[in-house]
């Protein structure tokens, strides 16, 4: 600068001289004038960038204590910032007050990682990590090249500090089952929330039927339970449901902003167990009928088994009649018939069988077919109907009023099995209980009686008819004869009878063997029926039936013509009242 005042001093002289001569010297003939050149120069000094008014640095969107910032989320940060030199410039957020050039004095939480234009908004991230305080607090600074602004923020919502909220901690979950169907059946939990910043945080348990849960809900597959806004330790239950096994139960904590715990036991499933139990037969729902609801029971095939008695009975399972995931609880039955006379368990295995008054399922070839009936009417039903149709022999005992058995009836025992092999054990059927008819069956296995050639006032040898009993009742027989009232046997012109014939007192009858014609016992046939005391035993073996004889005579009288006689006895089957052969 001095130079420049000695160097304008230096040209000051000259310019007067010109102008002397200019006004002296008018009578020059040429003016000369003469210019020299300045030099400028400048040193522009370097401006920090300033934040602009309204657009400081502040956090997007805002993390405070309602909506901290969780832990593995991201914080950002902005500002709009302007540098009077027009440099590009970067937003630089420090853990504590302070820069030193163009980084923090202390922690750098984020930085912008591009530089932008002046008057542009800048921002960086930072990731919330465990270890992080509840309270964050931050500087922020807008920095160019060379250096850094003051510090400045937001004094709303969206300036320092940041909040960090941490997760719940979610350790133990379980469940106190197994349980039976229709109890309780309780969730509990070890968890709590390490967050006291303002308020201490809350967390909330979700039981989901699936492994679905989001957000703070369970999804699609439903919510089993829930206890929400609790200190620590949340806990729920439920009734369990009918159907036994193993179900599904995920367990689900988060805080009171809706932070997931990251614990082990988040999202594990407790596997609750709804326990089975044994079914159970309603003894009074056991009805035994001829297999369309009539009773007493009615033999009616002849040395034969008759088929389509039946039983049914009501079965109860406390899992319901649908086992989970469909299909039926109740797996099997199986009856056991018998006469009331025999205590249950001395018809219950093969060796006992009696088709008198015995029939238990353990015989293999008898064949009592058991399913179920009724309609189950979903699971929560609990009763199901089920029915088994059997045959039984046609000398299965009689016990109607008058039998010698009458004091007893006919019982069916049932049992009833689950899908888990838990049966109802065997249930006599003893309300409705019914009885036996009589069945009242016979055979004559002799077609004719033939007495062969007889002389005049001479008897026949003895001939014998023999009558089977194929029923379930002894025998007594009716037995009459001939062609009308005393004409018991007739020449050619049979049926007419109109020439000559034998009287029907010509034939006797009797049930001892060897006593002939004129024996004691000897009873006259008769053109009406007349019972005889037949006495043959009721049946008491399949196949084998009980007999019984009776013993024929004739006597042709003194002076009948020769001829060929025919005639026609009948011998008709009657229930033997007295004894019933038993």
């Amino acid at each position: 600068m001095f130079n420049e005042i000695n160097n304008m001093k230096n040209k000051i002289l000259p310019l007067f001289l010109i102008f002397a001569i200019l006004i002296l010297g008018s009578g020059l003939k040429k003016l000369i004038v003469r210019a020299d050149n300045a030099t400028t120069g400048v040193t522009v000094g370097n401006t920090e960038p300033a934040f602009n008014n309204d657009y400081e640095s502040h956090e997007d969107p805002a993390s405070d204590a309602t909506t901290p910032t969780d832990v593995g989320d991201a914080v950002t940060f902005k500002g709009t910032a302007t540098d009077a030199n027009g440099d590009q410039w970067k937003l630089l957020i420090c853990a504590t007050a302070g820069t030193t050039g163009v980084t923090c004095t202390g922690t750098v939480i984020c930085n912008t990682a591009v530089a932008v234009n002046s008057n542009t908004e800048a921002s960086c991230t930072y990731t919330a990590l465990v270890g992080d305080a509840q309270s964050k607090d931050w500087y922020g600074y807008a920095c160019d090249s060379v250096g850094c602004s003051g510090e400045s923020h937001k004094v709303d919502s969206s300036g320092p500090p940041f909040k960090v909220n941490r997760s719940p901690a979610f350790t133990v979950y379980e469940d106190d089952g197994p349980k039976g169907p229709v109890t309780t059946i309780t969730w509990t939990t070890t968890a709590s929330d390490p967050d006291d910043d303002t308020a201490q945080d809350t967390v909330s348990l979700y039981v989901c039927k699936a492994a679905d849960f989001a957000g703070s809900v369970c999804g699609g597959g439903g919510t089993w339970c829930s206890d929400t806004g609790k200190a620590s330790n949340p806990t729920c239950g439920i009734t369990t449901p009918r159907p036994d096994g193993d179900y599904t139960a995920y367990g689900y904590v988060i805080d009171s902003h809706g932070f997931a715990s990251v614990d082990t036991a988040q999202g594990t499933n407790s596997s609750p167990t709804v326990s089975n139990s044994s079914p159970s037969i309603t003894e009074s729902s056991i009805l035994f009928t001829n297999g369309n609801g009539s009773t007493p029971l009615a033999l009616t095939v002849e040395q034969d088994q008759t088929t389509g008695f039946k039983v049914t009975f009501t079965v109860t399972d406390e899992n319901s009649c649908l086992k989970k995931g469909g299909g039926n609880e109740i797996a099997s039955a199986f009856i056991n018939v018998r006469m009331s006379q025999k205590a249950q368990t001395a018809c219950d295995a093969t060796e006992e069988y009696d088709a008198n008054d015995c029939y238990p399922d353990a015989y293999a070839t008898w064949n009592p077919s058991c399913s179920q009936t009724g309609s189950c009417g979903g699971d929560t039903d609990t009763d199901i109907e089920w029915t088994c149709t059997f045959p039984l022999q046609y000398h299965a005992d009689p016990t109607v009023t008058g039998t010698p058995k009458a004091a007893y009836k006919w019982i069916s025992a049932v049992q009833a099995t689950d899908d888990n092999s838990a049966n109802t054990g065997l249930v006599d059927g003893n309300t409705n209980a019914p009885a036996m008819d009589k069945f009242m069956s016979y055979d004559l296995n002799t077609a004719s009686i033939s007495y062969g050639t007889v002389a005049p006032n001479n008897d026949s040898s003895q001939q014998t008819t023999i009558v089977e009993a194929t029923g379930n009742v002894g025998l007594d027989e009716n037995l009459s004869g001939g062609i009308a009232a005393g004409k018991g046997m007739c020449v050619t012109d049979y049926p007419t009878c109109s020439g000559s014939y034998i009287n029907t007192e010509q034939q006797k009858y009797n049930l001892t063997t060897g006593l002939g014609w004129g024996g004691a016992g000897a009873t006259a046939l008769a053109f009406s029926p007349a019972e005889s005391e037949l006495n043959c035993d009721k049946t008491t073996v399949t196949g084998t039936p009980a007999t019984k004889n009776t013993y024929w005579y004739l006597r042709v009288p003194l002076g009948q013509a020769v001829g060929s006689y025919t005639g026609q006895n009948t011998i008709g089957g009657k229930v033997d009242n007295e004894t019933f052969g038993s």
